[in-house]
């Protein structure tokens, strides 16, 4: 199923008022996290089926874990490629991280060593899992608060890692934002350094910003700052015009409100053409 333009992150707060009522218009697709939806039954079930009449979806999971050194999960991807299969979404990927440990889930996204043996084990798992899901995967670019001395250059082990594995990325301009703020990078060099042709569709969220000399947290509770729609139309100067995902974890408005701010985040990224003569 093919999406474009806006994306709201599926949340249950507003979900089953989406299933319950006419399509919107002010927003043209679904960002599903299968985690939450693959083994539901009773209303949950009806909700999801009903959302998939309604609008369009890509699927963003949490429990990939490809970052990790354990076996992958052939249970956890037989899952994914049932929902994926059963609702037509084409468009899957979820973060460079790990997730899980020999004793199971951990529910955080750990960033991973970015160094030439753990960048050869993410290609051969990425492409496991591309030929499993019969489907190109889209990975996320993550935020993280501690720089390990002597690692490859994030920009560059995401490079080496789409080319490798022939893998998209989900581009969050929010997370680069946040890693240049704390770490002291520049954000469009990052950009300027990643492939082209590599990014899937991009997300926009919120962070706290309590100033010069702290540290900026992602949050995905407060409303995208400037700055960050600024890096993103660069972005879209630099990748082109993809779909673009609000995310809205925490402290989510109205539908009415999010919508709104959706759209202010897309006319940022996206300006309208000028039809002028």
């Amino acid at each position: 199923m093919h999406v474009q333009g806006r994306g709201l992150g599926l949340r249950r707060e507003f979900a089953s008022t989406l299933a319950h009522e006419p399509p919107r218009t002010d927003f043209d697709f679904l960002e599903v996290v299968p985690d939450n939806w693959m083994r539901v039954g009773g209303e949950s079930a009806r909700i999801i089926d009903a959302l998939a009449e309604r609008y369009p979806m890509v699927a963003h999971s949490l429990s990939l874990s490809i970052g990790d050194a354990q076996p992958l999960d052939r249970d956890y991807l037989d899952r994914i490629k049932a929902f994926l299969d059963r609702f037509g979404i084409t468009v899957y990927g979820d973060h460079v991280s790990l997730s899980r440990d020999s004793r199971g889930y951990l529910y955080e996204l750990i960033p991973m060593p970015r160094t030439e043996a753990s960048l050869g084990f993410l290609v051969a798992k990425i492409r496991a899992v591309q030929d499993h899901l019969e489907r190109r995967i889209a990975l996320e670019n993550i935020s993280y608060y501690h720089e390990e001395p002597g690692q490859m250059p994030e920009a560059e082990f995401l490079a080496r890692m789409i080319e490798g594995a022939g893998c998209a990325l989900l581009l969050d301009v929010n997370n680069v934002y946040v890693n240049a703020r704390n770490h002291g990078w520049d954000a469009q060099a990052f950009l300027d350094a990643l492939p082209a042709d590599a990014v899937a569709y991009y997300h926009v969220a919120g962070h706290l910003d309590a100033g010069p000399g702290e540290r900026v947290l992602d949050t995905h509770g407060t409303d995208v700052a400037e700055a960050v729609m600024s890096l993103g139309a660069y972005a879209v100067r630099r990748f082109g015009h993809r779909p673009v995902v609000l995310e809205r974890d925490n402290n989510v408005p109205g539908l009415a409100t999010l919508c709104a701010e959706l759209n202010v985040v897309y006319q940022a990224l996206v300006p309208p053409k000028d039809d002028t003569p």
